[in-house]
């Protein structure tokens, strides 16, 4: 058995979505740490527009039921949790704990997904590519109140690994976004056009390493 693909993720409930969708790439354990990932609003406006997406997310949601109904049915979504014993709980990613666990997984590729900020001292001690799935629920949302008005070509989602200088961009596509879209369709929105992105990405760091361990024989 090769070195596994590891998921880090918060409490927010679209990273079920993820898991399922990259889990037999080669996925065995999932690292998830409490509470959901925090935006901080840049602005009193941005502030406002935040409150309002979480006000008016649920009223949005039974109105969107068909369209949340395409969207899931577009990659296909699968609705299941993680399995329960898949699961490895942490306070923080940023703990001890954490990194205990990830040296002794030895991962081959770590996938983060809706976290709160991993401190870079963290993600420097990782021998392995590190991928995201970018921007996260809030930004987007916020992004895509402007966006659905003025803006389409600035909705859009990317795949970012982590690097010395910082998280880059290895992928990128434009949220297609209809008229009845809204911030309770946005993340089905988001991930039915980054989960395809996503797992080219693995598969080609998969290929690579194969690759590479071949070669060095």
């Amino acid at each position: 058995m090769g070195r596994p693909i590891v998921l880090l993720i918060g409490e927010h409930r679209t990273s079920a979505y993820v898991y399922h969708a990259i889990r037999n790439l080669g996925v065995t354990h999932v690292v998830q740490e409490d509470g959901p990932s925090e935006h901080r609003p840049e602005s009193i406006k941005h502030w406002l527009t935040h409150v309002y997406v979480r006000l008016t997310s649920p009223v949005m949601r039974l109105s969107s039921r068909t369209r949340i109904r395409e969207l899931k049915g577009r990659y296909p979504l699968s609705d299941e949790p993680i399995p329960f014993h898949h699961i490895l709980r942490v306070t923080s990613l940023n703990d001890t704990k954490t990194t205990m666990w990830l040296d002794r997984l030895d991962p081959q590729l770590i996938v983060t997904h809706e976290t709160g900020p991993i401190d870079p001292s963290v993600l420097a001690r990782f021998d392995c590519p590190v991928l995201t799935v970018a921007p996260t629920m809030a930004e987007g949302q916020l992004q895509a109140y402007w966006a659905f008005r003025a803006k389409p070509d600035v909705c859009e989602a990317r795949i970012e690994q982590w690097t010395e200088r910082g998280w880059s961009v290895v992928d990128r596509a434009v949220l297609y976004i209809g008229g009845t879209d809204n911030f309770a369709t946005y993340p089905y929105l988001q991930l039915t056009t980054a989960l395809p992105l996503l797992r080219r990405q693995i598969e080609s760091l998969l290929k690579e390493d194969v690759y590479d361990r071949r070669t060095a024989k």
